[in-house]
C-alpha cells in the first residue's frame, strides 16, 4: 500500500475524484498531475504507477463516463414496445446526456471532445457499441414488420448522419443552450418514414 494507507484500488479512485474535482474548480487548463498527487499526500512520481501523465487520467474519466452512457442506452434500447419508438427515444436519451454534459460539466465535457478528435480506441468502442445498438433497434423493426428498411445496416448509417448535429461533441456544444428535442424526434420520424417510402 501506498503510505496513504490506501489500497492500489483506491487509490486510483481517489486519483481519478480529486482530479475531476480540480478539473470542474480550476479549469482544464490548469489541471496539473503534481496538485493531484499534493492533494492525496504522495509524490508525483508515486501516481506514474497507474497513470503515466494527466491525459491517461483524463482519458479513463472520459471512458467511464462512455461505458455508463452505453450501458444507459442498452436499458433504453432493450425496452419493449414499438421499435420506432424505441429508436426515437434512444436518440433522445443519447442526445441528452451528451447536452447533459456540455451544460453540468463543460470542462470534462472538453477533455472527452479532445479525447474524440484523437481518436482514442475507447471513443471507438463507444461509437461501435452505438452503432450495434441501433442496429438492433432497426432490425427489431424489420423483423416485427413495424419498420420496412431494404437494408437495416443503411438504415443505421443514415440514421446516424441525419442526426449528427445532437450527438457530435462539437455541435452539441455549439447548441448547448436550445431545447432541441422535438426537432430531433421530427428528424428520426421522417428518415424512418423516408427509409421505408424509398424501399
Amino acid at each position: 500500500m501506498p503510505k496513504t494507507g490506501l489500497s492500489s484500488e483506491e487509490l486510483v479512485e481517489k486519483t481519478i475524484e480529486i482530479t475531476m474535482e480540480l478539473v470542474r474548480r480550476h479549469g482544464l487548463d490548469k489541471f496539473r498531475l503534481v496538485d493531484v498527487a499534493r492533494e492525496l499526500g504522495v509524490t508525483h512520481a508515486a501516481l506514474y504507477n497507474h497513470f503515466p501523465d494527466k491525459v491517461a487520467i483524463l482519458d479513463t474519466i472520459s471512458e467511464r463516463w462512455l461505458s455508463e452512457m452505453d450501458e444507459a442506452l442498452v436499458r433504453v434500447a432493450e425496452t419493449r414496445g414499438p421499435a420506432r419508438l424505441a429508436i426515437i427515444e434512444w436518440f433522445m436519451a443519447y442526445h441528452r446526456r451528451k447536452r447533459n454534459k456540455v451544460r453540468g460539466d463543460p470542462e470534462l465535457f472538453r477533455s472527452f471532445n479532445m479525447a474524440v478528435e484523437a481518436d482514442k480506441p475507447f471513443v471507438l468502442r463507444h461509437l461501435q457499441n452505438m452503432h450495434d445498438q441501433l442496429l438492433r433497434l432497426v432490425e427489431r423493426g424489420a423483423e416485427t414488420g413495424e419498420l420496412d428498411v431494404p437494408s437495416p445496416e443503411g438504415a443505421v448509417e443514415a440514421l446516424l448522419e441525419a442526426t449528427m448535429a445532437f450527438h457530435h461533441p462539437l455541435m452539441v456544444l455549439e447548441h448547448k443552450d436550445e431545447d432541441r428535442e422535438l426537432l430531433l424526434q421530427r428528424v428520426v420520424s421522417v428518415v424512418l418514414a423516408g427509409l421505408s417510402a424509398n424501399r
